[in-house]
């Protein structure tokens, strides 16, 4: 038998590869996820910066107040001390302005009184005299009532200061008991003006020494302010 010529083996074409993109290379991924992954590390790591940086400023911050509150206690405040001397001096002029003076007669009437007038002698001061009517509770004088209302006013105008008043008769030829009355008078006017009753008392009468010829000592009620002896003014 003849043999037949082998026929040639034609090689398959290769395939076509496409034009856009490189042969043996996938395809590229899109930037905008790795932008996107950026952005939100960048934005957590200022928020941690922020948040570490508000912290450290307060613990500075408290650490400083702690620190301040410290030397508070520790050390004497000036400021407490000046302010408790001026209430020491404030105090030291408000005992002192509950002094009854020349000015407060002055004010209530007393035009005549001169500065140094209130002069205290063993706590009391003698005012004056009220004469009355032989064997009568009448004032000799009209004008005594004047006095009981002057008096009234010296008072209120000095509510805070500190006196009292007291009324010693004279003991009369009767005995006591006219005497006590003619205080008891003075005592009734004192408080018609104003003066409160606590602030009046009548002391036991007096035997006054005086000439025989002249009875007017026996008729008299003298008026005594009674006041702290530093309140003198000589």
């Amino acid at each position: 038998m003849q043999q037949q010529p082998e026929t040639p083996v034609t090689p398959s074409p290769m395939p076509q590869l496409s034009p856009e993109l490189p042969p043996h290379y996938p395809p590229k991924k899109s930037k905008l996820w790795l932008w996107i992954t950026l952005a939100i590390v960048g934005v957590l790591a200022i928020v941690g910066i922020i948040i570490t940086i508000i912290i450290v400023s307060n613990n500075s911050t408290s650490s400083a107040d702690t620190t301040t509150s410290r030397q508070r206690a520790t050390k004497p405040d000036k400021n407490n001390d000046n302010e408790e001397d001026k209430d020491n001096q404030q105090g030291s002029a408000t005992k002192a302005t509950k002094c009854l003076t020349s000015a407060d007669f002055r004010r209530s009437g007393y035009t005549h009184v001169k500065d140094g007038y209130f002069v205290l002698e063993n706590g009391k001061f003698n005012f004056r005299s009220i004469l009355f009517k032989p064997d009568s509770t009448q004032y000799q004088r009209g004008t005594y009532n004047v006095e009981m209302a002057k008096l009234g006013m010296l008072y209120k105008f000095n509510t805070d200061k500190q006196f009292s008043i007291e009324l010693v008769p004279n003991e009369t030829g009767e005995g006591s008991k006219l005497a006590l009355e003619r205080a008891d008078k003075i005592k009734h006017d004192l408080v018609s003006n104003g003066i409160p009753e606590r602030k009046i008392t009548v002391s036991e009468p007096m035997v006054a020494t005086h000439d025989t010829s002249d009875d007017t000592a026996n008729r008299r009620v003298t008026i005594y302010f009674v006041a702290p002896q530093k309140c003198s003014e000589k």
